[in-house]
């Protein structure tokens, strides 16, 4: 390899280094935004998990209660199982609103992840295939 071929090899690769590092990101980018999705359906999930375990709880109680109260178990036990019961049931609607919001942000970090790669995926699509080296970003900016 001549000198010529050597500093334009070495040329092409740091201008190749600043594509690669944009590529790079635009690829963390989506991959991020998609993940935070994930992980967001999966938490909503969790709760909603928990949602079930608590209102079987409050079940369960309500009807511990009952049974109490068949046997004669005095009526301030018995109301104080009804009402630690109603208790439970009382965050159940937060529970499900909370869970109902991970499901909204998380579609929404995918449709910000969708759009990302709507916008930018052509753009980064053609500067991996270009023949010649992408030129620095201060090129393509407005002045």
């Amino acid at each position: 390899m001549s000198e010529l071929e050597v500093s334009r090899t070495g040329e092409a690769v740091a201008a190749a280094g600043g594509v690669l590092e944009r590529m790079v990101r635009y690829t963390i980018i989506v991959g991020q935004l998609s993940m935070a999705s994930v992980k967001l359906l999966g938490l909503s999930e969790r709760v909603r998990g928990t949602y079930r375990y608590v209102e079987g709880c409050s079940t369960s109680t309500d009807r511990l209660a009952e049974q109490m109260a068949s046997l004669t178990v005095d009526r301030d036990t018995v109301g104080e199982h009804h009402q630690a019961a109603a208790v439970m049931r009382s965050v159940l609607a937060a529970a499900e609103a909370m869970a109902a919001d991970m499901e909204d942000l998380a579609g929404m970090f995918q449709r910000a992840s969708d759009d990302h790669r709507a916008e930018y995926g052509p753009v980064a699509d053609t500067a991996q295939s270009m023949p010649v080296p992408m030129a620095e970003a201060e090129f393509y900016s407005n002045r």
